[in-house]
Parts: structure tokens; C-alpha cells; sequence
């Protein structure tokens, strides 16, 4: 796949993005550099881009020339492993910084970022982030693939799908949970896509999950847990 953005024909592929209307505004390393109150002194330097189902935000080994902070929508994060060989670790929403590190490192980025769903996200003005506030976004990446990690390490199937469930809603700020197709999920979770499908019916059934429209659904979000919280990690 190649990074694009989405635009219709004779459109220009980004555009200034309203940063006083933002609803994540206050979550904004614009907003934590300048003060929520000086935040449209430098809101015409942002851009906001689209990216379609399968586009490429970040790509693995690349220098991106500035800091993405996603508005809305899912990626997944991949990483090439030793063998080399690409796997999906992890799955980022809204809140999130793409590209924060290779920004002050010079370094290419060391994970890539699909889009799972149409995303929106802020190309930031040269600068921004700096240095000062970098730590609560580093927190929370570091946090996340942390907690993908230990998923992996629960033993039984419908325990770990319960996880990342959990795990992708709590990144989304609304009650209809948008979620990534099966195939993704079993290659999250290192199992196949029929796996998947089998547990899904079981918790569709005992009505944990419940299909709204595409892709959102209902997410009992208190039985996930206590599914997840039955086995103990494997030491």
C-alpha cells in the first residue's frame, strides 16, 4: 500500500484543520507547547490529513518530515522481527503520536501504521512536538505495546480475544466500538481467522459483543474483562 491521502479530484490532499473546535484540543502537543489559550496563533501551520482503509501513515524504516497526532480512526502497528519478517503488535486510535521519535532522533521510524478504519490526523507545524512534551506521549506508546505484549502471554484463546477487545475499545472514545476485520484480529493474536470466528460466536451468543452497523459494535466491556482476568499470565 502506499501513503496517500484521501481527496476528491482537483482537491488538494490536505487542509488546515479548525484546532479551536477540536475536541481533543486539550490532548494536543500544540495545545501542551503553546497553552490551549495560544493555540490559534499557530493552527494555520497544521494540516489535516485523510487516510483510507489500508493506507500506510507511518512506514517502518522511513523519516517522516513531521509528527502525525491522530483525530480519529484505528491503525495497526506493525514491526519487521528479527527473522524479518513484518507482524502486527498492537492497535492505536485517537490521542495517539506517530513519527514523535524519528522527529528528534533522525532515525527511520521503527514500526509502521496502517490504517484500519478511515483515519484523520494532524501533520504538526516543524518543532512540535519539543523535547518537554514528548513524556506523556511516549508513556502511552510504551504503555500500549506493553499491554499487547502481555496479551500474548494469556493461554487460552477466548481469554486473549477478550483482552484485545478491551484493549481496542478503551483506545475509542465512544460507545459504539469500531473494531478491525477478523483476519486482523487472528493476526494479532497469532491464530486463524476461523479461531476467531468461533469465539466471536460465543460471545455473541452469550451477548457480550452484539453487531450494531459495519463495523461498530457493543462491547460489554465489564464480562470482557472478567474473561480476560481468569487466566493468569504464563510466567
Amino acid at each position: 500500500m502506499t501513503s496517500t491521502d484521501t481527496a476528491g479530484p482537483g482537491q488538494p490532499a490536505t487542509r488546515g484543520a479548525p484546532c479551536r473546535q477540536c475536541l481533543l484540543a486539550a490532548q494536543c502537543p500544540l495545545s501542551c507547547q503553546l497553552g490551549l489559550a495560544q493555540l490559534a496563533t499557530r493552527s494555520g501551520e497544521v494540516r489535516l490529513r485523510s487516510f483510507a482503509r489500508g493506507n500506510v501513515a507511518l512506514r517502518e524504516g522511513e523519516r517522516p518530515p513531521r509528527c502525525l497526532f491522530v483525530k480519529s480512526g484505528l491503525l495497526l502497528i506493525r514491526q519487521t522481527g528479527l527473522d524479518g519478517v513484518g507482524r502486527a503488535i498492537a492497535v492505536i486510535g485517537p490521542g495517539y503520536l506517530l513519527g514523535f521519535t524519528t522527529a528528534h532522533n533522525g532515525q527511520g521510524s521503527l514500526m509502521s501504521a496502517q490504517a484500519l478504519t478511515p483515519v484523520s490526523a494532524c501533520e504538526l507545524p516543524d518543532g512540535v512536538p519539543d523535547r518537554a512534551c514528548l513524556a506523556p506521549y511516549t508513556r502511552r506508546a510504551v504503555e500500549t505495546l506493553g499491554a499487547w505484549g502481555q496479551l500474548m502471554r494469556i493461554p487460552t484463546l477466548p481469554q486473549r480475544l477478550a483482552a484485545a477487545l478491551h484493549l481496542i475499545a478503551s483506545v475509542q472514545p465512544s460507545l459504539s466500538t469500531l473494531l478491525p476485520s477478523q483476519s486482523v484480529l487472528a493476526e494479532l493474536l497469532c491464530v486463524t481467522r476461523e479461531s476467531i470466528n468461533r469465539s466471536w460466536r460465543e460471545f455473541e451468543a452469550r451477548g457480550i459483543v452484539g453487531r450494531r452497523h459495519g463495523r461498530a459494535v457493543g462491547l460489554d466491556l465489564a464480562a470482557l474483562a472478567d474473561i480476560a482476568r481468569r487466566a493468569p499470565a504464563v510466567s
